[in-house]
């Protein structure tokens, strides 16, 4: 078996194969004249079937055929020559056969053995043995095809036979092209016939539609035009109606023309037409069945019919769907090979003369509409005029009495007057409020009652001069004098001139208990301003409130100890001012011109309160990277303040003490005393005493703390100071806040000073705070439920605890002062599910420290329920 491609001229003959060389070349020979003869007045189909004839002839072969290539790997036959005659056409792919190399361009000649190296069935049906095939190439070298010939049997082809089937080839090829040329230009007539067609039926649908202006001519003038353009047992016209409802005119059925069915109305739900007209898009079903689920209504509808196929366009004029035309067959898949240009055309000439239509339609509706209106209402008016002129005067009458009682008896001062302020006519309120008798009002001027003063004297000549302009005047606040008894009366006015000019309506309020309100509130803050700046002046502590007996007194004492060295140890519950009394101390001391250096005993943890305060050297321990000096040092001749001393361990009070007797002390890893001249003030929310029994605290410590004791007084102990208190914290957070907050309620100041305040003057403070951020008006307000409260043992709550807490140490059920703190701390940690530390803590909440929240716990008893 061989398998011979050829690409070049085929070899000299060699010596001892002349006679062989010349049969063959005879053979070709004969070939050729026999494809010239068998060819020579044939064309088209007829010239491939004699040139696979005589190509098999040619090569003594069993089969043959021309094969023209579609695309990369099909082909369809030209002709096919089987050796008795011409089998039929077929189309198919090349792929695993020789084909394909001859497509790509080659001679491929393969002698025995075929169906072997290419397993096809078609080969192996025809039971071909051998093969031999040449590309067929235009003149531009593009292979358009090819020419193949198989035999049952070996079949050995020389060069010579295969130059004879190029030969071949190239009668094929330039046949081929000239088919294909003329199947281009059959094809290019007939879409010009096409397009001819066409425009000449668009022409007649304009033509048919463009001029009338009634629906029923212009459906019937359709009918006649339409049935031509797509093949249909009956079309019409689908027009949307309101609630979602439609229309539907069937223009042609069964070829019956002008005859327009009465229109049939249905709903839009589940119609095709419905979806067109939404989408804007063709529609067209095959069959009737694949309708069902998507559109019952049309399914229905065709059904009913006999239908099968559907084709709906919408008809859009401008920007606006006017309705859908429709075309229905009774055969399946009728409408597959629409011309959609076309019919879109048709489509927009049908939506324009629709839209004319319409439009005409609603005009003359419109027309008829309101020439129906204006003779309803011509004759509307006219019985309306007979009936208001026999009720006029009777009208009148009334409605000026009418006007007169509702003058008289308005709730407002309503007074009519001239321009110079003479009285014509007053309502009973404006003679009450001015004190005029109704017989005085026609000699009355207004002006008269008018306080003298300069500023109700200017506000007056304004008002007067905007009236004499022709302008309102409105809200002018004025003192009046009461004509009866001369007693001053505050009214808010409005005037407004008559379009006359010659008089106004005046309408005035009695606002006299709004202005001596305002008086006697500017009068209260002016005292209270006085009373501040008084006990200001009196004690000069600037930033310590209240005027009770109990702050007086650490007033008094703190003026007493400030000149002197001597320690100082200030007690009382947090939130009541210890720091304050502490500055206080300083600046009144000698030492006021050197610093006041403040220790947060307990905010400070047990390991790194003795470096904060003593100091340490390079290397004294783990993170000491460089010397720091402490806050005795940085206080050294002036004050320094220890703030929850009780806070400190032991073995930090040794040194502490050390400090107070001797006045030096050494860092932590130094060797070097360093003397220091520090005045000691500690303050403490704990029980000292208590804790020096309990073994928690120094005693001798204790003893060199308390050489000065101050105790600060709760808030609870001086309810008079809250006012006052309020008032400046007020005034603070007003301003921060950028609110005009000038006073407080007196519900409010009375839930106040009702309040235990466990948490002394730092709650207040946030109270207040909390209540200038959300107060809406000018007034401070609190609500109940921003002050948690006390109730009877045994029935407390969280939410029992949202009352105002009496103003009394005890309340009505004999509950102590820790009776309220314990339940104010249980509500707290209640809240936070008995959390202590951080953000969303309870000691943040109460503004304490998690240690003393914990000294606090341990010293009223407070356990957590299951803990």
């Amino acid at each position: 078996m061989s398998d011979l491609t050829h690409h070049a001229a085929p070899p000299e003959t060699p010596p001892g194969k002349s006679g062989v060389t010349a049969d063959r070349l005879q053979r070709a020979d004969r070939a050729l004249r026999a494809l010239a003869e068998g060819t020579a007045n044939t064309t088209g189909d007829e010239f491939f079937r004699s040139l696979a004839r005589c190509a098999a002839q040619a090569l003594g072969a069993r089969y043959a055929f021309v094969a023209e290539t579609l695309s990369g790997t099909d082909v369809r036959s030209l002709a096919l020559w089987d050796g008795s005659g011409f089998g039929p056409p077929f189309s198919r792919s090349f792929e695993g056969t020789p084909c394909q190399r001859v497509v790509a361009g080659q001679v491929c000649a393969i002698s025995s053995g075929l169906t072997v190296k290419y397993p096809d069935l078609w080969l192996q049906q025809i039971g071909a043995e051998s093969y031999v095939g040449v590309p067929m190439r235009n003149t531009v070298g593009r292979t358009m095809g090819h020419l193949a010939v198989l035999h049952i049997e070996p079949m050995e082809t020389s060069d010579e036979d295969i130059a004879t089937l190029k030969i071949f080839a190239a009668r094929g090829s330039a046949e081929l092209e000239r088919k294909q040329s003329d199947e281009r230009l059959q094809k290019a007539h007939e879409e010009l016939q096409r397009s001819h067609a066409e425009t000449q039926a668009l022409l007649e649908v304009t033509r048919a539609v463009g001029h009338h202006l009634q629906r029923e001519v212009l459906f019937a003038a359709l009918g006649e035009c339409l049935g031509g353009i797509v093949p249909t047992d009956a079309f019409g016209i689908v027009l949307p109606l309101e609630g979602k409802r439609l229309q539907a005119y069937i223009l042609n059925r069964q070829n019956i023309k002008s005859e327009v069915d009465p229109p049939l109305i249905t709903d839009a739900y589940g119609a095709a037409a419905d979806w067109v007209m939404s989408e804007r898009h063709w529609f067209v079903g095959g069959a009737r069945e694949e309708l069902l689920g998507r559109f019952p209504r049309t399914h229905c509808m065709m059904a009913r019919e006999k239908m099968e196929s559907i084709c709906s366009l919408p008809l859009i004029a401008g920007h606006r769907v006017r309705g859908v035309l429709f075309f229905l067959s009774s055969a399946k898949g009728a409408y597959a090979d629409l011309p959609h240009s076309f019919l879109d055309r048709v489509a927009s000439a049908v939506a324009i003369a629709l839209d004319d239509c319409l439009l005409h339609e609603e005009i003359r509706r419109l027309n008829d509409e309101l020439a129906a209106r204006k003779i309803a209402k011509l004759e509307q008016q006219t019985q309306e005029v007979a009936d208001q002129l026999a009720e006029t005067s009777k009208a009148l009458e009334a409605s000026e009495q009418r006007f007169r009682d509702l003058f008289d008896e308005a709730p407002i001062a309503y007074v009519q007057e001239e321009l110079d302020t003479h009285f014509i006519r007053a309502n009973r309120t404006a003679t009450r409020i001015l004190g005029i008798k109704p017989e005085d009002v026609p000699t009355t001027y207004g002006a008269t009652l008018v306080a003298d003063t300069p500023e109700t004297q200017r506000r007056l000549r304004e008002a007067l001069e905007s009236i004499g302009r022709g302008t309102d005047t409105s809200g002018v606040v004025l003192e009046m004098r009461r004509k009866d008894n001369g007693k001053p009366i505050w009214i808010q006015w409005w005037s407004r001139p008559d379009p006359s000019g010659k008089f106004t309506r005046t309408m005035f309020l009695d606002i006299s208990d709004r202005v001596l309100m305002e008086q006697e509130k500017a009068r209260i803050e002016a005292q209270n301003i006085y009373l501040q700046e008084e006990i200001r002046s009196t004690h000069n502590f600037v930033e310590i409130i209240g005027n009770s007996p109990a702050l007086l007194q650490v007033l008094r004492q703190i003026d007493r100890i400030a000149q002197t060295d001597s320690t100082v140890l200030i007690s009382g519950e947090t939130g009541t001012g210890k720091e304050l009394v502490a500055r206080a101390v300083h600046d009144r001391s000698p030492r006021r011109d050197r610093p006041l250096v403040k220790v947060s005993c307990g905010a400070i943890s047990a390991g790194l309160v003795e470096s904060e305060l003593f100091g340490h050297v390079k290397g004294a321990f783990t993170g000491a990277i460089a010397n720091r000096e402490g806050r005795f040092a940085l206080a050294d001749g002036g004050t320094i303040f220890l703030d929850e001393v009780g806070e400190l361990p032991m073995e930090t009070q040794v040194k502490l003490l050390r400090v107070l007797q001797e006045h030096e002390f050494e860092p932590i890893g130094g060797t070097r005393t360093r003397k220091v001249d520090v005045r000691v003030i500690a303050a403490t929310n704990r029980d000292l005493a208590a804790m020096v029994r309990e073994g928690k605290f120094r005693s001798d410590l204790f003893y060199r703390l308390n050489v000065v004791p101050v105790t600060m007084p709760s808030l609870r102990q001086r309810v008079e100071d809250i006012p006052l208190l309020t008032m400046f914290f007020l005034e603070k957070f007003a301003r921060k806040l950028g609110k005009p907050i000038t006073g407080v309620s007196e519900e409010t100041m009375a839930r106040l000073c009702g309040y235990a305040w466990p948490g002394n003057i730092r709650e207040l403070q946030n109270v207040i705070e909390r209540a200038a951020a959300l107060s809406p008006g000018p007034l401070l307000v609190v609500d109940r439920g921003a002050l948690p409260g006390t109730t009877t043992p045994g029935s407390w709550s969280p939410e029992a605890a949202m009352f105002d807490a009496p103003r009394q140490t005890t309340n009505a059920s004999g509950s102590s002062m820790e009776d309220i703190e314990r339940h104010h701390i249980i509500a707290v940690l209640q809240r936070t599910n008995w959390r202590i530390e951080g953000a969303q803590g309870a000691a943040k909440i109460l503004d304490l420290q998690p240690s003393t929240l914990r000294s606090r716990m341990q010293k009223l008893g407070i356990v957590r329920p299951g803990g």
